[in-house]
């Protein structure tokens, strides 16, 4: 459960800023204000061109897998909804692009990569022992695809 989570991390001192920093207003709480950002991109995502792909890009990763190598596990309930689970597979995507975890990689979810492109901080460089590469393309140059 939520508290369950929130006494894990407080026990380990692992608590995300998001707890004290983060407001909601006008929201009753970010519970509230994440259900209704929700419920407004999914009815964008429906309304867009059926013809086309999507490539979804967001701050989390949509789904829970890259989580599972967080070096402090307690610290995934600030990393994202589990209600975007499904978004890969229910909208026609061709590639989802996020950046929250800080462990740039790729990593394949029901046949879709998902690209971890962020950069992190010069002490995360540190510890894996190399500073980022250069911008990567995600996608090759598809001449006649309208974005």
């Amino acid at each position: 459960t939520k508290a369950e989570g929130l006494a894990q991390a407080h026990e380990t001192g692992v608590v995300c800023a998001d707890e004290s920093m983060l407001h909601s207003d006008p929201y009753p709480s970010r519970e509230a204000w994440c259900q209704a950002r929700l419920q407004a991109t999914e009815r964008r995502l429906e309304a867009r061109d059926l013809s086309l792909p999507t490539i979804l890009v967001n701050h989390y990763p949509l789904v829970r897998e890259p989580t599972r190598v967080l070096r402090h596990p307690e610290f995934a309930q600030w990393c994202g909804t589990t209600a975007t689970a499904d978004w890969h597979l229910r909208f026609d995507t061709a590639a989802v692009v996020y950046g929250h975890l800080h462990i740039p990689r790729t990593t394949w979810h029901d046949g879709v990569p998902f690209e971890e492109v962020s950069y992190g901080y010069p002490r995360e460089w540190r510890l894996r022992g190399t500073a980022p590469g250069p911008p990567r393309q995600i996608l090759p140059n598809l001449r006649g695809v309208r974005c």
